[in-house]
């Protein structure tokens, strides 16, 4: 009788097991790039400088956006310029994007 009271219950545990469904791919998530995976980054809180739809900004909290730029690379001669949608140091001297 505890037999089969336990096989019934281990029967419906192992069913109730494989019918569910794996949220993570059975390869792993870190061999997998995220567009493949599944994860889509979305605009959130940051405190540092990030390039988004409207350009550089950072975002401390809901409903506060701050233009600005990121650091620039060392030595003389970058400055900031926005061709287009390129944005970003540019080297007068060297005439290159950094």
């Amino acid at each position: 009788m505890k037999f089969t009271k336990i096989a019934a219950v281990a029967a419906v545990a192992l069913a109730g097991s494989l019918g569910t469904a794996n949220a993570a791919p059975l390869s792993g998530l870190a061999k997998a790039p995220a567009a493949e995976a599944g994860i889509v980054e979305v605009h959130r809180r940051h405190q540092s400088c990030r390039l988004g739809m409207a350009g550089w900004h950072l975002t401390p909290r809901r409903g506060v956006r701050i233009a600005c730029r990121p650091h620039g690379p060392r030595g003389a001669g970058w400055i900031w310029r926005s061709e287009g949608k390129r944005h970003g140091w540019y080297s007068s001297r060297n005439k290159r994007w950094h």
